[in-house]
């Protein structure tokens, strides 16, 4: 939010002195109301480019060469879209001096802008202090992934056990600077910004006078779920207590919002099928011709409430892939996909008659990803809280396909369920619209963003690997 807020200054700035010195021969010709179209039209452009061209995330990249590399492409993007937007709108009133003028200082400030942002947010006294209290093996995971998720907001300082014998156990990993009873001196020493708690029982035991002497003391307390939540955008399902979820904020079913949203994907899917016939009727041509049979795929889809509805997609496998196997997991390698089915599904195109079923009501352009009801009620009963993701309507796309990507274990459906959890706690229309720009980012950037995907999830920490390893253990000896 801050960096959108200074940038959009900047922008607005750019923009006034570049229509000021257009009329600086007559000052009282100064338009404001054009000012402020202005204005707002490079605000959004610009915002809307770098959010899809991943500028807002400062994880994705770590040197400035990187940054320099991404944002100017961005900014000769940003240039022909403003050109085009003024010849088709003249309501922006945009002289030729007035765009030149406005890039000219615009880029290079921006681009300064980035470089203190940059230079700012890597240094360890802007960042906010972090003490974890509680067990090993949830301390653990909240400091791996700490270390390992690109963070740029927190500063570990170590790990304050529910006892001594903690001390010898992997320290290195996990460092032990005190147990709870010296959690007082340990404040008053470290002086830290939060207190994550993340104790293994939250009653009988629970050390109230040390974590409340912390609150007193102007220090932010926070469980240690809601704190994961904001770190990585998903909410951890292993331990997690379901009083939690009753009263955490959040999981509401807004009407206003649910009709807007409704509306939205009405008005989408009817553009949607308008502008694609022309591609439908093409790739329905190539389907036929790269194999044989049907150009669509139909297949029964566990929608909201359980309700079971036919998925429509462009076929991308061989006909009857499943004929002598029953229902499998498809793999992101599946050997049964045809050669243009490949293409399809990197580029997003078999999803295309998904839009009928947004138009019918039994999905959402946004929203988790719709599974087969074998597998649905094999993962009701294996995973916690999977039923919760049936509580909404699900979608072409969804938070869990921007974060995590492809799936294709019970694993994978462990993190996805913690994702789609996160999006129907916090379900909004500003989230929906960021998950569509996410979602565009992945497919023009289509090579990049599988790489990043690759090498991000390597922050999945050995504890949580641990985790998800004996859940599954479980599964296999049920």
């Amino acid at each position: 939010m801050f960096l959108f807020s200074t940038e959009a200054m900047i922008i607005c700035l750019s923009v006034y002195f570049g229509q000021k010195l257009e009329h600086s021969g007559s000052p009282s010709a100064f338009d404001y109301e054009a000012l402020y179209r202005k204005s707002v039209t490079f605000i959004s452009i610009t915002t809307i480019n770098f959010y899809i061209c991943n500028l807002y995330d400062f994880s994705s990249f770590k040197r400035k060469r990187e940054l320099l590399a991404r944002i100017i492409p961005c900014f000769i993007v940003i240039s022909f879209i403003v050109v085009a937007i003024n010849f088709i709108f003249p309501y922006m009133n945009l002289s030729r001096i007035s765009y030149i003028v406005t890039l000219s200082l615009l880029i290079p400030s921006i681009i300064f802008h980035r470089f203190i942002y940059h230079f700012m947010i890597n240094m360890n006294k802007f960042k906010e202090k972090i003490i974890v209290i509680g067990t090993r093996d949830i301390a653990k995971r909240l400091l791996f992934t700490l270390k390992n998720y690109n963070n740029t907001e927190y500063e570990i300082l170590g790990f304050v056990a529910e006892d001594a014998k903690y001390f010898h156990e992997d320290e290195e990993c996990c460092p032990v600077i005190g147990t709870i009873k010296d959690l007082k001196a340990i404040t008053k020493t470290s002086r830290p910004d939060v207190v994550v708690v993340a104790l293994s029982e939250m009653r009988g035991a629970f050390p109230s006078n040390e974590i409340l002497n912390c609150k007193l003391q102007g220090i932010r307390v926070e469980d240690w779920p809601t704190f994961y939540e904001k770190l990585t955008g998903k909410i951890v399902i292993q331990n997690l207590r379901p009083s939690w979820i009753i009263f955490a904020d959040g999981f509401t079913r807004n009407n206003l919002t649910g009709t807007v949203k409704r509306l939205i994907d009405v008005l989408l899917s009817v553009l949607g099928l308008c502008f694609s016939f022309p591609l439908m009727i093409i790739i329905g041509i190539m389907i036929k011709i790269d194999s044989p049979g049907p150009i669509f795929f139909r297949q029964e889809r566990v929608g909201e409430n359980g309700k079971i509805f036919t998925l429509i997609k462009f076929r991308t496998m061989v006909a009857d892939a499943e004929k002598n196997t029953g229902p499998v997991w498809s793999q992101s390698s599946d050997p049964r996909v045809t050669k243009l089915g490949k293409l399809f599904r990197r580029t997003g195109m078999d999803e295309i008659p998904q839009l009928f079923n947004v138009l019918q009501g039994d999905m959402s352009f946004v929203g988790p990803r719709p599974e087969r009801p074998h597998f649905v009620a094999e993962l009701q009963e294996k995973i916690p809280y999977y039923s919760q993701r049936l509580a909404v309507r699900p979608g072409v796309t969804g938070w869990a396909q921007v974060r995590y990507g492809y799936g294709a274990t019970v694993i994978d459906a462990i993190e996805k369920l913690e994702y789609d959890l996160y999006y129907i706690k916090n379900m909004s229309i500003f989230l929906d619209f960021l998950i569509i720009l996410s979602t565009i980012h992945k497919v023009v950037f289509a090579k990049v963003s599988v790489q990043t995907e690759t090498e991000g999830n390597t922050w999945l920490s050995y504890s949580q690997q641990e985790t998800n390893t004996r859940n599954l253990a479980s599964i296999e000896k049920e």
